[in-house]
């Protein structure tokens, strides 16, 4: 007969699994990918090196499940934050605005992802191009809404919408990679002004 788990077992899996993660997390904000052992996780998260591999085949399947977590909840934050806003250039500003709460939050995480990460394997960059192109399209839907209005005159709203997103992406990365501007919500408020007149807001 074979073996079902109970929900009680499913719920110990799942807690510990997340305890691997969290821990990780941490220990991922403290050092670089590379220099983070699977051990250095184990003990962190208090479990022997050997359990690890019951929830995470290697390092790699493990940095792409907390991947997912902040691109949902990236996601979550930037849905939640366009829901309080029914202007399309207001929805443009909450788009963005998430992003930038979420990194400066995990400026560590984000460090990891966007700039040591990309490097490691084609799965890596295969993601954070979902997520770029998620925002894009995001974007893009709310150009097409403002072109319908007559607010924004601009002819293709697919490239308005890459340079739009791709101003953001160059400004998060030099401030992760260099510290250059060393305060990022006083940059976004600049670039957002910025990026606005372009597509049209006087």
């Amino acid at each position: 007969m074979a073996y079902r788990q109970t929900n009680k077992v499913k719920e110990k899996l799942e807690r510990k699994k997340g305890d691997i993660i969290r821990a990780a997390r941490e220990v991922f904000a403290e050092n670089s990918y590379q220099e983070t052992s699977i051990k250095s996780i184990a003990q962190k998260a208090k479990i022997a090196t050997g359990t690890f591999y019951l929830y995470f085949s290697n390092k790699e399947a493990l940095i792409n499940m907390i991947v997912d977590e902040m691109f949902q909840e990236l996601l979550k934050c930037i849905k939640s934050e366009r829901e309080k806003v029914t202007d399309s250039f207001e929805k443009l500003q909450a788009s963005m605005e998430a992003c930038i709460r979420l990194f400066i939050k995990e400026k560590s995480m984000a460090k990891i992802l966007l700039i040591q990460v990309p490097g490691v394997n084609n799965a890596f960059n295969a993601k954070l191009t979902e997520i770029e192109n998620e925002l894009i399209k995001l974007t893009k839907e709310d150009l097409d809404e403002l072109k319908e209005e007559g607010r924004f005159p601009g002819e293709d709203s697919l490239v308005s919408a890459m340079a739009f997103v791709g101003s953001f992406r160059q400004v998060i990365t030099s401030w992760l990679r260099e510290g250059q501007p060393e305060d990022l919500e006083k940059a976004f408020d600049t670039l957002m002004k910025y990026n606005l007149r372009g597509l049209g807001k006087l």
